[in-house]
């Protein structure tokens, strides 16, 4: 079952304020993109959707997920004009995307006209707590979380006990790419109809517990406007805005950067 993910477009261009920021201030500046960090990232995404490990090219990483459909990208830690220029120059696969840790100001330079935007993201990182607060669903709601490999391959679900139809889902790779072990949080979704009963936050909760219990200590996911907003009330750190631009398919697909 797919379940609709909220992310409602918004344009990000240059520094990000904070939540708390008034239009006149100024906004903070955001800390920086260690290579460390993406690096982490992109190994744990490789992993929560069945890819290949990452290879290094380029200054960055291309990486071949399979879910939740199959789609190639490179994803950089930051904008190099003449790697990019170069790299997009050379792409005549429709599809293929390129990730890059910086906002689309930063981008359009290198960009052909045929060349399109995704929504934009934003990467985030947190430090794990090392005892997690025991995971108990609402009433109405059962939640498991099983290790799909056995290596740290993390899957959550969020079951409607009434009607047994899937509610809220995650998903978590752990990997040790980086200093300290991470846990790479992805596809974290709530079903319509489910939404603002805390579901998001139960699955998140959920995976971290697991996660804490297989050795991660920090947590690292990539999250679209919406999701923004609750990684930040649970603590997380934003990093950078994350474009994503591709060469459009003949015929449109339902892929995301």
């Amino acid at each position: 079952m797919n379940l609709p993910i909220d992310n409602p477009p918004i344009e990000t261009a240059g520094s990000l304020p904070s939540s708390s920021s008034s239009p006149s201030s100024s906004p903070s500046p955001l800390p920086a993109v260690h290579p460390d960090l993406v690096r982490a990232w992109v190994h744990g995404l490789a992993r929560c959707r069945g890819a290949a490990a990452p290879v290094a090219v380029h200054g960055g990483f291309y990486v071949e997920v399979r879910v939740p459909v199959r789609s190639h990208r490179y994803v950089f830690a930051a904008p190099d004009p003449d790697v990019l220029r170069d790299l997009i120059a050379s792409i005549t696969t429709p599809g293929l995307w390129v990730n890059v840790c910086a906002p689309r100001a930063d981008i359009v330079p290198a960009l052909p006209p045929a060349w399109e935007f995704a929504e934009p993201q934003f990467l985030m990182s947190a430090a794990l707590p090392p005892a997690p607060a025991p995971v108990a669903a609402p009433a109405g709601y059962t939640v498991e979380t099983v290790d799909e490999d056995g290596t740290g391959v993390l899957r959550c679900r969020v079951l409607d006990t009434a009607t047994g139809g899937l509610a809220a889902r995650g998903r978590a790779g752990l990997t040790d790419a980086g200093t300290p072990p991470s846990a790479v949080f992805d596809m974290i979704n709530t079903s319509t109809e489910h939404r603002r009963r805390g579901l998001g936050t139960l699955v998140m909760n959920a995976l971290t517990a697991h996660a804490v219990r297989l050795g991660a200590a920090r947590g690292i996911l990539v999250a679209s406007p919406a999701g923004r907003a609750l990684y930040r009330s649970l603590g997380w750190r934003l990093h950078a805005p994350v474009t994503a631009v591709r060469l459009p398919p003949a015929t449109e697909d339902s892929a995301t950067g």
